[in-house]
């Protein structure tokens, strides 16, 4: 499976845990009633949100398929586990905070014994990890604009306004059996374009 643009000479990309069709929708559904009340510059696309493992960059097409064999020989070592939404948060300042993420709960040290593999296997060819301690989550939306202080308490209560049981999260978790390379294309939507699929060989 290949999805590169053959007239690209470098392609930037990133490792990614991705999610199943259930909690793509319904982050969907839970962002845009969100964003309808926050004010945020950038609201991430439904069909791009995803779990960072590690973000390489640019990256010479002729250095690719290195970085795929030692990609697979992770994904071959790997085995399946499961995970599910968490609370959402921020980073940033707490009343402007630049990012709006949702957070992730379940099995998390496989999850993070992951992202580590996929960064050894990559600093042999090049490829800087980042010096911050790992914090898996996944990218809601980006820059506040409102015009009052952005507060936690007010999106959790525009979150309970479309759960009348109370209940914040989803019961849905997943099993992730595979991760995947993404590459960025600017401006188009959605975003990120995959262009290999790596599966667990045990699940």
């Amino acid at each position: 499976m290949s999805h590169l643009d053959p007239e690209q000479e470098v392609e930037r990309l990133f490792v990614a845990v991705p999610l199943p069709d259930t909690l793509l929708e319904y982050l969907k559904n839970e962002s845009a009633h969100v964003s309808s009340r926050l004010k945020f510059a950038r609201w991430t696309h439904f069909k791009d949100f995803h779990i960072t493992l590690q973000f390489l960059g640019d990256t010479s097409r002729e250095n690719i398929p290195s970085l795929y064999e030692a990609l697979w020989k992770v994904a071959r070592s790997s085995k399946g586990f499961q995970l599910k939404l968490g609370e959402w948060g921020t980073f940033g300042l707490p009343d402007s905070p630049r990012v709006l993420w949702a957070g992730v709960s379940g099995e998390l040290e496989p999850l993070k014994e992951l992202q580590q593999k996929v960064v050894s296997a990559t600093l042999p060819l090049g490829y800087t990890p980042e010096m911050r301690t790992y914090n898996p989550h996944l990218t809601v939306a980006r820059k506040y604009r409102g015009e009052d202080p952005f507060t936690l308490e007010q999106l959790e209560n525009l979150r309970m306004d479309t759960k009348p049981s109370g209940q914040l999260l989803p019961e849905i978790g997943w099993t992730v059996d595979a991760f995947v390379v993404y590459a960025t294309r600017m401006h188009a939507i959605p975003m990120y374009e995959m262009t290999e699929k790596f599966t667990f060989f045990s699940t």
